[in-house]
């Protein structure tokens, strides 16, 4: 399969979770457990009604609102994409969960059920399972069950948010990037929650929306780098997921100035190279990328194009009218060489993932 020339591997799709299913895997104590089915297995990712919202009653262009095995199959088909890593929607808010034990629980069953019901059912679906980083010694556990015993699990999801009240450059979680660099295990952060981001005031989604995705992934890498994780995991491999690619050059420029000014001291002592060389440099860094970016450009010269990911993100935002015209019109542009392209919808997500 290919379009306009070009193979096509779609980095990150999402599944739209089933909770009387995911209620049927839970394990050990939390198995058949008797629930309200008035509650979700999940918490909200923030309070707004995004269900409602994502669906249209206003002749829009077709989406699915359930997905399974099938769907996806047909989603790849309509995308002209050789295959896909899945990652959760409802999930997104998995680092909310306040319970650790039930968080571990939750997230194991919700791996059970993705592997099961995707992964297993087609040679073309990938699953990214979630980190249960509300006890690392377990996360690290749950890594290695992906990546020695799960089928297709080339990856595994950092929330973007949790309640825990520390981000990721917090050595608190280094168990968890631990077990991901012994088992090559690639980790993403995926955006999705906006409580507490500073924008609870709005009242337009839109305006939410706009800005949820980004900021949380800019929080977690200045922590990331200033903290040192990548000095002290150097074959750990991140990516960014769901807030496009263009904010890069300005996040390299703003951690730059930091570090070289009075404020920066311990930092010059203690990183073993500037911060946007970690982004710069080696396979630490990855980013997906939105194909309406005006200013890709700009990312590609700042970090190169080796490890920016092309994302259908379906069946969230795009309906199949998008994915059947923007990708296609994308690689007809002559905006990049065809080598570039074939790197961004392609190459760079077999290699990120492991799949070479």
């Amino acid at each position: 399969m290919a379009v306009n020339g070009f193979e096509v591997f779609d980095g990150d799709g999402h599944v739209l979770e089933n909770d009387d299913e995911i209620a049927s895997y839970f394990e050990g104590d939390f198995a058949n457990l008797q629930r309200f089915k008035t509650f979700g297995v999940w918490p909200s990712l923030d309070g707004w009604a995004r269900g409602f919202i994502m669906s249209s009653n206003d002749g829009e262009a077709r989406r699915y609102t359930h997905t399974d095995a099938k769907v996806w199959g047909e989603m790849l088909d309509i995308i002209g994409a050789n295959g896909t890593v899945l990652y959760p929607t409802a999930g997104l808010a998995a680092g909310l969960i306040s319970d650790p034990r039930w968080a571990v629980a939750t997230i194991v069953a919700y791996n059970n059920w993705l592997e099961d019901r995707y992964t297993s059912k087609d040679e073309r679906l990938f699953g990214a399972g979630i980190v249960p980083v509300q006890d690392p010694e377990a996360a690290a556990k749950e890594i290695e069950r992906c990546a020695t015993e799960r089928v297709r699990f080339p990856a595994m999801m950092l929330p973007s948010q949790t309640y825990l009240g520390k981000t990721y450059g917090d050595e608190f979680y280094w168990p968890i990037f631990e077990a991901a660099e012994k088992h090559n295990m690639p980790l993403a952060i995926h955006g999705g929650p906006s409580r507490g981001m500073g924008f609870d005031h709005f009242k337009e989604f839109v305006k939410v929306h706009t800005l949820e995705h980004p900021f949380p992934l800019m929080i977690q890498l200045t922590d990331i780098v200033f903290s040192g994780v990548w000095d002290a995991f150097p074959k750990l491999k991140i990516a960014f997921l769901e807030g496009g690619a263009t904010w890069v050059p300005f996040m390299m420029d703003r951690m730059d100035y930091e570090y070289d000014s009075v404020f920066g001291a311990e930092s010059r002592k203690k990183l073993k190279k500037r911060p946007s060389d970690y982004l710069r440099e080696g396979e630490n860094f990855w980013v997906a990328m939105e194909l309406g970016e005006a200013n890709l450009k700009y990312t590609i010269d700042a970090i190169g194009p080796d490890r920016i990911l092309y994302a259908s993100d379906y069946p969230h935002e795009p309906t199949e009218e998008d994915l059947t015209h923007e990708l296609p019109d994308f690689l007809a542009s002559s905006e990049f060489s065809d080598e570039i392209k074939r790197k961004l919808v392609h190459d760079n997500m077999i290699s990120f993932y492991n799949m070479n």
